[in-house]
Parts: structure tokens; C-alpha cells; sequence
């Protein structure tokens, strides 16, 4: 695909992701180098701003550490990042962007995403909240937007990518947005929908939106 047929948020990544791939001396076309979204985050973080991250598993918080110990405004904590939640917010700055990656080991993960939403808007209403989860139960999926709905949500919104067909075990993911910026659905929207067709590995391959709490 042409730079010039890319949506701007995939032409972004990839700009991000092909200078990240150089600065680690990759002189070849192929890529070999990925950043990870710690590093992604910190790459448009712009100096005034902070970054917090939580990693539960020591050897990970150990990388982690390392390979922020020379970046201004980025701190790295060996905890658990629900309960963090608690810890940072309300920042001074009264606004944020708190990213929940979980690694859904837990059999109550879903529950632990919702509670660290309820007491994340509990303490930062405006605060924008972004949460990664797997699309392999659709029942699970549907049960954790019953949950969060229950806690009289602000303007929310879940951007669906379905690639795999449905026989397979995980056939996507999705990312929920409590409190989406200004514009970010019209932009998720042909984000998804491009995905959805370079990524296609089967029959029925889409991306969704899905407003839990529409705009007003």
C-alpha cells in the first residue's frame, strides 16, 4: 500500500516504528527493531508531560527500568498497574491518559478492568482511559460492556478489529476509549476499516465501532 492510501494514525505508527527501527541501527529495508508501546507512548510524549509505568512482573519492570533510566519524566514502577490507578491519579496536571495493556491471566480480569475504570473516573472524571482486550469470547466481551455501563459511563466508545475467521481461538481485538479526544472516532473509524482489509486472514474480517455511551 502507497504512503499517499494510508489512513494519517497507521502512517503515523509506521513512522514511528521505521525511525525507532533505525535509531536502533537497522540499516536494511526490512524491519527488525520494534519499539513495544512503553516506547511507542514515550516517542509523542512531549517534554511537559509525564509518563508512568507499571509492571507487575519483575523481570519485565527490571527491562523496563533499563531502558528508561536516561528518559526525562519517565518513571517505572514494579506494581501491580490496577492498583496504580489509585496511586497517580488525580495527577497535578489534572488531565491524563491512563493505558490499561492487561495480560488477562487473572480469572478476574475483566472485573479488575472495571474497577480500575470506576475508580480511575471516580478520581479524574475527565481523564481519558484506554483499554486493550482480546476478542475471543464474545459473551465475555458483551458481559464486560453490561459491567461498565452499570458506572454511569461519560461518552464511551470500543474500536473492534476482527482478522482471524471465526474458528480461531482469538479472532481479533478491540480497545475501549472512556472519554475519546475530539474527532477520534471519525479517524479510529477508517483506521479500522483499512486494517480490517490489508489484515484479513479469513471470511468475515472487519473493524466495528461500538458506542457504548454515544456523544451528545
Amino acid at each position: 500500500v502507497g504512503a499517499e492510501a494510508l489512513p494519517s494514525g497507521v502512517a503515523d505508527y509506521l513512522k514511528q516504528v521505521r525511525a525507532y527501527d533505525r535509531r536502533e541501527s537497522n540499516a536494511t529495508a526490512e524491519p527488525r527493531f520494534y519499539p513495544g508501546s512503553p516506547t511507542l507512548v514515550s516517542l509523542v510524549t512531549r517534554p511537559q508531560e509525564r509518563l508512568v509505568l507499571c509492571e507487575r512482573q519483575p523481570d519485565e519492570a527490571a527491562a523496563l527500568k533499563e531502558r528508561f533510566q536516561f528518559t526525562d519524566g519517565a518513571q517505572v514502577r514494579e506494581t501491580d498497574g490496577y492498583g496504580a490507578v489509585r496511586a497517580v491519579l488525580p495527577p497535578l496536571e489534572k488531565r491524563a491518559l491512563v493505558l490499561i495493556d492487561p495480560p488477562f491471566e487473572a480469572q478476574d480480569e475483566w472485573a479488575q478492568i472495571v474497577a480500575a475504570v470506576k475508580d480511575g473516573l471516580r478520581r479524574l472524571p475527565g481523564g481519558v482511559y484506554a483499554v486493550w482486550y482480546p476478542l475471543t469470547e464474545r459473551a465475555k466481551v458483551d458481559l464486560f460492556f453490561m459491567e461498565l455501563r452499570r458506572l454511569a459511563l461519560p461518552p464511551t466508545l470500543a474500536v473492534e478489529l476482527v482478522v482471524n475467521p471465526p474458528a480461531a481461538k482469538m479472532v481479533g481485538c478491540g480497545l475501549l476509549i472512556v472519554n475519546p479526544p475530539w474527532k477520534f472516532a471519525e479517524e479510529a473509524a477508517e483506521t479500522v476499516e483499512f486494517l480490517a482489509k490489508v489484515l484479513a486472514q479469513g471470511k468475515g474480517a472487519r473493524g466495528d465501532l461500538i458506542w457504548l455511551v454515544p456523544e451528545k
